[in-house]
């Protein structure tokens, strides 16, 4: 019986190891990028910086290249400067959308001096 307890003991610290060491799945930068990409296609973000975002795609074209070569450091620098020029595009949208709003405001604030003006000239 205690040879048992020895060998589970052994066994169990073996395996405790051996899945802390476990390798984790390499993520692809690259592919979570182009998904981002195909992101902001879908939801519009892309109109409002069309030139960014052809950006995006020559520096992903570039990154995939970088990557056949094994050019590691390249494809870091330009992963970098893509999700960069994503977070650029999102805010470019936002501030679209913030502009949009405040030319409603501002057309229906002359709409409302303008019939204030009327009212006050009944008066």
């Amino acid at each position: 019986m205690t040879k048992f307890k020895y060998f589970m003991t052994i066994f169990m610290t073996l395996a405790i190891v051996l899945s802390v060491n476990a390798r984790k799945p390499k993520i692809d930068e690259l592919q979570l990028i182009q998904d981002k990409v195909n992101q902001f296609y879908k939801k519009g973000y892309a109109d409002s910086a069309p030139v960014e975002m052809d950006f995006i795609e020559q520096k992903l074209k570039q990154a995939r290249e970088a990557k056949q070569k094994r050019k590691k450091k390249i494809v870091a620098l330009l992963v970098i400067e893509m999700n960069a020029d994503l977070k650029l595009i999102k805010k470019r949208y936002e501030v679209n959308q913030l502009n949009s709003q405040l030319m409603k405001l501002q057309a229906q604030n002359l709409q409302s001096k303008k019939t204030l003006d009327e009212l006050k000239g009944q008066l």
